[in-house]
């Protein structure tokens, strides 16, 4: 054996020894992340709802559940989230398969007079070559680990694409309700007031009523003849966004929503419980979590190239020369390649350091951001309740104090002006209802997104 063999046997089995000694550093260790929290949202003992029943069922409206139902079957956001989960799992299979041995098969074949002999030479060659990266640095555990992470990632954004697109839905069939409704109200205000502009002319010819009655009369019809446009518009705007979220058509839903309803009230009372538990279910502060995995997996794979690769490779190759015979030739061994002046390692994980650093910032954010919009909603919806008592009084009282001014107005008792007045009242008083209800829906709908569907428990009215 030759001394430069014996040196090259040796520096490749001492770069071994070394590679095994140091085979128990880990390139990165990963840890959840930690932030502070209140204690609890609300005063409320904490309560979460249990049972298979999704959040939108709280408003018992069979409509909105289809709807919602057809969303989350065909929208196109939903459906773009699966196509990204599917990416994902073929990307953690891609990482997967550098754990396993690479064989290549190599074949040729030729036929011919290479020397003008004039004798016919026919030649076959085949080679087998297998290589085998050993991971003994962590390097494609590392990138299993980010692609496990990235794979997790993907399957919660598409649980935050059918919580986004429920709320959306919820959203805009609120909004649909209460534009039906308040037009349904103006309408029936502008009948009342045309019957009454009637009556005023009638009076007028009679000298019993002032020329600035009538005006007035005429006033008020014109204003609600001029609010009713905008009120169908909405609905009009709210039923295309259903289609849209949907991926159906603005007319089978119109159609569907003219069959009767009133808007939606939901029948849960808020009790989100302890923030701890909230945030530990919204899916998107879990993706943020899981994109900080696989940014310290990413750095694990940064600190990984500093260290030597081992490989094992061998390869046969049986030649078959015709009349002249065959030949085989095989080769096994290890190679190994350490790293020494590459400044471009240290950039790399650098720069995985700071994406890491900014994975960890963007999941503390996401984390404030749910407690936010948790308190924010919960504040919102434990008022709404008293909006609405107040609001339906005052429709009770507006519509006596109606009751009483055409009675009056009718017996000669009084003037025109009280039914004027209670009649604008009534009408402000109805809408103003119709909006608080909507509100509250709205709030409440912003509730369940906030706390992933965890609102309370069942009210008992």
């Amino acid at each position: 054996m030759s001394h430069s063999s014996i040196l090259s046997r040796r520096l490749i089995l001492g770069g071994l020894a070394s590679t095994l000694a140091l085979a128990a550093c880990s390139p990165a260790a990963y840890r959840a992340p930690e932030t502070d929290l209140p204690e609890r949202f609300a005063a409320d003992s904490p309560a979460r709802r249990a049972g298979a029943n999704p959040w939108w069922s709280a408003f018992r409206d069979s409509q909105l559940d289809a709807l919602v139902a057809a969303g989350l079957a065909r929208n196109l956001d939903v459906l773009t989230a699966i196509s990204v989960i599917r990416e994902a799992q073929a990307n953690a299979r891609l990482v997967g398969a550098n754990d396993l041995p690479n064989a290549v098969l190599q074949g040729a074949a030729s036929r011919g007079d290479s020397e003008g002999s004039g004798v016919v030479i026919e030649q076959s060659s085949g080679t087998l070559g297998i290589s085998w990266l050993i991971d003994i640095f962590g390097a494609n555990r590392a990138a299993r680990q980010g692609a496990s992470a990235q794979l997790d990632a993907a399957y919660l954004s598409a649980e935050v694409a059918r919580l986004t697109v429920a709320s959306a839905i919820s959203q805009a069939y609120i909004d649909a309700r209460y534009y039906g409704e308040a037009a349904a109200l103006t309408r029936q205000s502008l009948e009342s007031r045309r019957r009454t502009l009637s009556l005023t002319r009638e009076q007028d010819v009679l000298g019993s009523v002032s020329r600035i009655e009538v005006l007035q009369a005429e006033q008020l019809v014109t204003q609600a003849e001029a609010a009713l446009p905008a009120l169908e518009v909405g609905y009009d705007q709210s039923i295309n966004r259903l289609a849209t979220l949907t991926a159906g058509r603005s007319a089978d839903i119109a159609g569907r929503l003219r069959r009767g309803g009133g808007q939606p009230r939901a029948r849960y009372r808020a009790s989100v419980g302890v923030p701890a538990d909230v945030v530990r279910a919204r899916p998107d502060v879990r993706v943020s979590e899981r994109n900080f995995a696989a940014a310290i997996a990413s750095v694990g794979e940064a600190r990984a190239a500093f260290y030597p690769k081992l490989t094992l490779t061998g390869n046969v190759t049986p030649i078959d020369l015709g009349s002249a015979g065959s030949i085989k030739t095989w080769g096994f061994g290890p190679q190994i390649s350490v790293p020494l002046f590459n400044a471009a390692n240290q950039a790399q994980l650098s720069a995985a350091q700071a994406k890491a650093e900014q994975a960890r910032l963007a999941w503390q954010s996401s984390v404030l951001k749910a407690v936010e919009e948790v308190e924010n909603a919960l504040a919102g919806y434990n008022r709404d309740a008293r909006a609405v008592d107040a609001q339906s009084r005052l429709v009770n009282n507006a519509r006596e104090s109606v009751g009483l001014a055409q009675t009056s107005y009718e017996l000669g008792e009084a003037g025109f002006f009280p039914v004027l007045d209670a009649e604008r009242t009534l009408l402000d008083a109805r809408q103003e209802l119709a909006n608080a209800v909507r509100q509250q829906a709205l709030n409440f709908v912003a509730l369940s997104a906030a706390a992933s569907g965890g609102v309370g428990i069942p009210a008992t009215n």
